[in-house]
């Protein structure tokens, strides 16, 4: 028996020398950073991940390039953000590469945005007198880390449905994932004894403090909830419409734009009026993205006091943020610094 084993396995040695053929990486071609770094977290060493926005960019306005559609015509799977984010040039590249595999409605084709609640959808008819509207609603859902986690859920879903043979990995991956997010989101203690989903709920709705406190538990409240409850509520500003989901899930208050409509340029006037609006109402941290004209925010933290706060908008944006995680801890930590500034004020 102990000689049948030892042939068994070298002839499975030898088979694998003469190259009988393996699953081969899967193809992924990510529009944004943060789901470039999704798939990677998720796929492991089953996927070779390409990604077509720079992390400084705003991707709204990516540059179609020829080597875009030479990517899309070699990948397995188009991973997009959805909601309109990348009308202005994803479709035409995919027209063009001619890829049924990453065909609207093939298995390849995954939508990030199937999996979560969009925020700020309008409630009727859009137009470009809005500005800028996202008819399906606000595309920036990834700032929110529980977001992130749905749609790692939905990868680890996906990529099994392609590679059947590494289900199991890619389920043990997420859930490497989700351990590490929960941890990062509420802290170690918290993060196995609890759904931190439902405690992100009630956070939301200013109801963590009391359920901890009801269970003598309050002291065990670390990660990112953990820093941002003393700033529950703190009325903030930014420069564009970005920011709705990270200020919903950490507990902050929207007070204005820098924008008067979405992508539309502010005007001095706007300016002027938002500075002396948020004067009175003591408004001190503006919120930045790396690629929006500094000029606007630096008129702001002359004529209102304000500290800017240079934020990562997408994964890679700023030194540091190359992996969702490290994107969502930044800008915690930068958010803190300034608000524990202000605040001793």
């Amino acid at each position: 028996m102990r000689k049948w084993i030892d042939a068994m396995l070298a002839l499975s040695v030898l088979l694998a020398a003469w190259g009988i053929p393996q699953a081969q990486p899967l193809r992924v071609a990510a529009t944004v950073p943060e789901l470039g770094s999704l798939a990677r977290a998720i796929g492991g060493e089953q996927v070779t991940v390409v990604v077509f926005a720079k992390g400084t960019e705003d991707a709204h306005f990516v540059e179609a390039k020829p080597s875009f559609i030479k990517e899309l015509s070699q990948a397995d799977v188009y991973l997009q953000v959805g909601l309109e984010l990348e009308v202005g040039w994803a479709p035409v590249l995919l027209q063009n590469a001619r890829n049924s595999k990453i065909a609207l409605g093939a298995p390849g084709y995954i939508d990030a945005a199937t999996v979560i609640t969009p925020l700020g959808v309008p409630p009727g008819p859009v137009d470009r007198a809005m500005g800028d509207v996202h008819a399906g609603g606000n595309p920036h859902y990834l700032t929110d880390p529980l977001n992130g986690l749905r749609v790692a859920e939905l990868l680890k879903d996906r990529l099994g449905v392609l590679r059947p043979a590494y289900q199991q990995d890619f389920a043990q991956r997420y859930a490497a994932f989700r351990d590490r997010l929960s941890t990062a989101l509420v802290g170690a203690a918290l993060a196995q004894k609890y759904d931190v989903t439902k405690l992100a709920l009630l956070f939301e709705h200013g109801r963590l403090a009391t359920f901890l406190q009801s269970q003598n538990e309050t002291q065990l409240l670390g990660g990112w909830l953990g820093a941002m409850l003393p700033y529950s509520g703190t009325k903030v500003v930014v420069d564009h419409d970005l920011w709705v989901y990270f200020l919903q899930r950490f507990g902050l208050t929207l007070h204005g734009s820098m924008e008067p409509k979405p992508g539309v340029p502010p005007s001095t006037k706007h300016l002027q009026t938002l500075a002396q609006t948020m004067q009175a109402a003591r408004i001190t941290v503006l919120l930045t993205a790396a690629y929006y004209d500094p000029r606007h925010a630096q008129f702001l933290a002359q004529h209102a006091g304000a500290t800017v706060v240079p934020m990562a908008h997408q994964a890679g944006a700023r030194p540091g943020t190359d992996e969702y995680l490290e994107m969502i801890d930044y800008n915690i930590r930068q958010l803190t610094v300034a608000l524990a500034g202000t605040h001793r004020q």
